[in-house]
């Protein structure tokens, strides 16, 4: 790990790249200790409001990835169990997602999609039961990370700046230096929030870390992250359709995500996704 530390020890600390005015730097640290804050200081009360609301958000989140007739009531219940499991007695994770919705909605809905189509792949891969808890969470928090990103940039309506990109590519440092803090979450899940924008040919961000290095469980959130990414709409473009998507993922995604966790996935996804129908 002595590689690893040391790119977070030169590159994290939120502190301020390279260009960033003052009034953005006081922003993120502000943003930054009150989500600390507020992921210490909920009592037991309000714990369990956030555990209902969350629950609701998981429902309707659910019922919008899973389209079959042939999945009643029971089916989806089933997953939603899976689902809340991972969540279940981890208030960081309820107060996160709390936060991120207020911030924006779109990263939100971004990052329970994420959650479910990593539980979903993890499943097919036929993974342990702890493993599809840890792929289930590192999907909820892949983006946590971009709490310390301006909105000016996560929503520009145009193209980034290639200072803007840089700061982009600072949010899984961000992600991982945040979670370090808190003890719920094992290394596992770091990892995956650190290296989820990392590619099979080692040209991904933020360390351009080799294949071997990365490890399964963000070669997983990767591929849920991306195919999402693609086939949703956002203020600046129109996601592609479900098949354009499946198309680039069995064509040009071979080259930079694992293609064993493609091939579970692209295997399974048009019996499961509503975006595919």
């Amino acid at each position: 790990m002595g590689i690893l530390e040391d790119h977070i020890n030169n590159y994290t600390q939120f502190g301020q790249p390279d260009g960033q005015t003052m009034d953005h730097d006081s922003k993120r640290e502000k943003t930054g200790y009150s989500l600390s804050r507020y992921l210490c200081d909920l009592n037991e009360s309000m714990t369990e409001q956030l555990n209902r609301k969350m629950l609701v958000e998981l429902k309707n989140n659910l019922s919008n990835v899973l389209f079959q007739e042939e999945y009643t009531y029971t089916h989806v219940t089933q997953f939603l169990a899976h689902m809340y499991e991972s969540i279940e007695g981890n208030s960081f994770i309820l107060k996160a997602l709390d936060k991120i919705k207020k911030m924006d909605e779109y990263t939100f809905t971004h990052s329970v999609n994420t959650a479910f189509y990593s539980m979903f792949i993890a499943m097919w891969m036929g993974l342990a039961d702890q493993d599809i808890i840890n792929a289930t969470q590192a999907g909820f928090l892949h983006d946590i990370g971009k709490i310390y990103i301006p909105e000016a940039i996560l929503n520009k309506p145009g193209a980034l700046t290639q200072q803007e990109y840089e700061i982009i590519q600072l949010h899984p440092l961000y992600g991982y230096s945040l979670l370090n803090e808190f003890s719920e979450f094992n290394l596992e899940v770091k990892r995956a929030v650190l290296f989820h924008h990392e590619r099979i040919d080692a040209k991904g961000y933020p360390l351009c870390a080799s294949d071997d290095y990365v490890g399964l469980l963000p070669k997983i959130i990767a591929v849920a992250d991306v195919y999402d990414a693609m086939t949703t709409n956002r203020i600046y473009k129109k996601g592609k359709s479900a098949m354009e998507a499946i198309d680039y993922l069995s064509h040009q995604g071979r080259s930079e995500l694992d293609n064993r966790v493609l091939r579970y996935f692209l295997n399974n996804i048009p019996v499961y996704d509503f975006k595919v129908s």
